[in-house]
């Protein structure tokens, strides 16, 4: 569901972005006397966006960035998860795994302090993981 969101609202950034570029007007002026010849004139302006137009640009590009960041913490959760999986010694189906800004959170429980320092070991390894707060508590 919030990887839907994160689509439509990049559609819809892509979309508002688009409509504001067509904003800007252009006209060229050029200036043809050539001897023996009648001379042409061409003229060039070049309106800008307005301030309103320039804001929301800016909002839209930062409203991209974002949803960016969304969709790599996503693949990086999708991938530490995977490697968790993948490693026989960790029950991976006890271990939460969440990602912002590229640092991974493991909360959850694992059978031994070894278990949650290998899990934490694993998740580090993946790539785009910035830092592991391993919140891991080890079963009595």
């Amino acid at each position: 569901m919030k990887a839907k969101r994160t689509h439509i609202a990049a559609l819809t950034v892509v979309a508002a972005a688009s409509l504001l570029a067509a904003c800007e007007r252009r006209t060229t002026t050029v200036a043809d006397a050539t001897p023996g010849s009648t001379s042409t004139t061409t003229t060039s302006t070049t309106v800008a966006p307005s301030p309103a137009a320039s804001n929301a640009m800016s909002a839209t590009a930062n409203a991209v960035d974002k949803a960016g960041d969304a969709v790599g913490d996503a693949a990086i959760t999708g991938k530490v998860k995977t490697v968790l999986i993948a490693d026989a010694d960790i029950k991976a189906l006890q271990i939460d795994v969440d990602t912002k800004n590229g640092v991974v959170t493991l909360s959850g429980t694992a059978d031994s302090a070894a278990h949650a320092d290998k899990a934490s070991a694993d998740a580090r390894r993946v790539d785009g993981v910035k830092a592991v707060d391993n919140k891991l508590t080890v079963k009595p």
